[in-house]
This record gives C-alpha cells, structure tokens and sequence, in this order.
C-alpha cells in the first residue's frame, strides 16, 4: 500500500501505521497543572533516509486526550492531521490535531487490510 501526504489549509495530512497509543492524565508537580493527552508510535513513509540507518525508525507525537475514542483499531492504518505549535525556545513541535482511521494492521499475518473503495478512489 502506497503511502501518501498532503498539505490542506494549514494543516499537514499524514498517513501512517499507527502501532501503539497511550492516554496520559495527571498534575504537573511543578505548576500543579493537569496535563492531558495521548502519546502514538508510529510509522510513516515520509521520512528522509539515512545512509547508516535501516528501515522505518518509529515515530512518537502527542495527540489531543479527545482524540482516544478515534483510536479503537490499533494497531492500524491512520490519515493524521498535524499542527505546528510553538514548543521549548520557540522551537516548532508537530501536534496530531485529528485521525482518521483506514484500514486494520495485523502485525502476527503481516497484513494491512485494504482501505475501503471510497477512501481509494478519493486519495489517488
């Protein structure tokens, strides 16, 4: 299965194996602030190659703690919607704003299920 991205309106549309997700909930003991979300491994084509490295290097980003219910086949095939947002020393940080799900992974078979036609037909 072709991987494909796309820009759309500021946002930046990646599709990915998603193969795991987190939720996380707790009060920063520093500010006492509660901080929320949801943390996911994944793996995207569109990743620049190194000459030393082999492979798909697994990638984590922080998702909104909405997001969890979107999540219910994991590991599976995701389009993400990612944001900049200004991080530590106004560094930009890539947050996950949206997910969209695509098709099942079964990792034990090796297989990736095929999108369903609409989705097909509408990204190619």
């Amino acid at each position: 299965m072709p991987f494909k991205s796309t820009s759309l309106g500021g946002f930046h549309l990646e599709k990915c194996i998603i193969l795991s997700a987190r939720q996380y909930d707790f009060n920063d003991k520093d500010t006492g602030r509660n901080v929320r979300g949801v943390t996911l491994n994944y793996l995207t084509a569109d990743v620049e190659q190194e000459p030393e490295r082999r492979g798909m290097p697994v990638l984590t980003i922080s998702a909104a703690f909405e997001l969890w219910p979107s999540l219910s086949v994991v590991p599976g095939v995701y389009e993400l919607d990612l944001k900049q947002r200004p991080g530590k020393n106004g560094r930009p940080t890539l947050t996950c704003t949206g997910v969209t799900f695509i098709a099942p992974v079964d990792l034990a078979r090796g297989l990736v299920s095929s999108p369903p036609a609409s989705f097909a037909s509408s990204n190619t």
